[in-house]
């Protein structure tokens, strides 16, 4: 091989790694916008709420356990009452949640967030069975204090108005915080006194209105939970450790509506909580707990589409300059490596272009306006290259191609891999049919 061929491959080389040097700036501009489109969700979750965990409803029956002890301090033997503070836990033995949600966006100018507002009703029973009570000491007395209904809440100034609970036909008083340690926010409501001597069965009821940012999140406690939610937003993303029902789960541009059926043999939540309740574990909004997820996301995220697009920045570009090689080959046409920099700046400068039109409208008609846009511009500038009209539209169908292409990797995630190895095949195999005559040792490099 001639060394002027090598020179320019040399060349060309240099240029690619200057090309990938601008992309990965390109790519870094989307980065920072990506972080201050979710510093936007976060300073609107500080100012106003939160994404939202609902835990509950949880039953505490506090009690001191006493007894005498006699101890001896400085010879002297006396009898001090000892008390400990102990409660038990319990969680419902079934439990309804039916909710509505209505989603909406909040502005910070470019950046975007969803906030939700969520009315619930719920109801479900506590079964209580005879305990076994913890002791120290077998003859101790066992003093009961106040038993609490408790809601533990991951943002508590969402709340809309005062929920309102009712224990049986008795409305409860709703306080502030929930009442247990160690998960403070929330509400908890006061209920009489609880005779634990034999069987007991509770009925409870509760509406409640919470607002939050982005995402719901439910923890299942009760034995058997039944929890069902409807919305007007047409693009919910369901996560947690627990899908919908798929036969119940229906979404349309109307809306969604989704069903889970949880029993506590398949869940960890009940162990999860007490295991934060008993053993100091702070996780804060009960995050440690296992929960059905609800996510309002938009149908479209700009920055993660804009990131993957740019990662085949190189290809298209590495693909470009391979076909302007054939035409140096087979039509004995001379480029030079500065129009191939320029061409390569130009086909990365539609990437930023993308990010900065799909920022003020919609990603289809920004992809459509960027391509477009540099198409015409490579299509008018080779036509000169090329020393032809027809080698410049040529070259600007092949483009129409490449980013159409593109955009169905960006579109089509579950089948990208699979597009792109057709593709990357048949252009192969275009390149390789093109080229199956040339006798390469006889290439004459003097225009090239």
């Amino acid at each position: 091989m001639q060394k002027a061929l090598l020179q320019k491959a040399g060349l060309i080389g240099l240029v690619l790694l200057i090309l990938q040097g601008l992309l990965m700036t390109i790519g870094s501009v989307i980065g920072e916008r990506k972080a201050r489109q979710d510093g936007v969700v976060r300073e609107i979750a500080s100012s106003h709420y939160g994404p939202q965990v609902f835990t509950g409803p949880i039953l505490s029956l506090p009690y001191t356990e006493e007894f005498e002890e006699t101890v001896t301090a400085e010879g002297v033997k006396k009898t001090e009452t000892r008390r400990i503070e102990r409660s038990l836990r319990f969680f419902p033995a079934t439990s309804e949640i039916q909710g509505e949600a209505t989603a909406s966006t909040k502005s910070r100018g470019l950046f975007k967030a969803r906030i939700f507002d969520w009315n619930a009703t719920l109801k479900g029973e506590f079964v209580l069975a005879q305990q076994n009570i913890e002791r120290s000491r077998t003859q101790s007395r066992i003093v009961w204090g106040q038993p609490i209904l408790s809601i533990v809440l991951n943002d508590p100034r969402g709340l809309i108005g005062t929920p309102s609970i009712k224990w049986g036909e008795e409305a409860l008083a709703v306080e502030k915080g929930s009442g247990l340690p160690y998960l403070g926010n929330g509400l908890h409501a006061r209920v009489a006194k609880i005779d634990l001597a034999g069987p007991q069965r509770f009925v409870y009821a509760m509406k409640i209105g919470l607002r939050g940012t982005e995402s719901l999140s439910i923890v299942p406690l009760a034995n058997t939970n039944h929890i069902s939610i409807d919305s007007t937003w047409p693009h919910p993303s369901f996560g947690g450790q627990f899908l919908p029902d798929p036969q119940s789960q229906q979404v349309s541009g109307n809306g969604f509506k989704a069903q889970w059926k949880i029993s506590a043999l398949a869940s960890k939540a009940q162990q999860q909580l007490l295991s934060q309740l008993d053993r100091s574990q702070n996780c804060g909004d009960a995050s440690c707990a296992e929960r059905i997820s609800i996510r309002f996301i938009e149908p479209i995220d700009i920055y993660a589409l804009s990131d993957r697009a740019i990662k085949y920045g190189l290809l298209f570009i590495v693909l470009t300059f391979g076909c302007f090689i054939l035409f140096e080959i087979l039509k004995r046409l001379p480029i030079h490596p500065a129009q191939y920099l320029l061409v390569g700046i130009a086909m990365a400068i539609f990437f930023l272009l993308l990010i900065a039109l799909s920022e003020h409208i919609a990603f289809a008609i920004a992809y459509l306006l960027a391509s477009g846009a540099s198409i015409a511009l490579l299509g008018i500038y080779l036509s000169a290259v090329l020393r032809s009209r027809w080698r410049g539209l040529a070259f600007g169908g092949l483009l129409t191609m490449l980013y159409s292409a593109l955009y169905g990797l960006l579109v089509s995630e579950d089948n990208a891999l699979l597009l792109g190895s057709l593709l990357l095949f048949g252009l192969i195999a275009l390149a390789m049919i093109a080229t199956r005559h040339v006798d390469w040792y006889a290439i004459n490099t003097d225009g090239a």
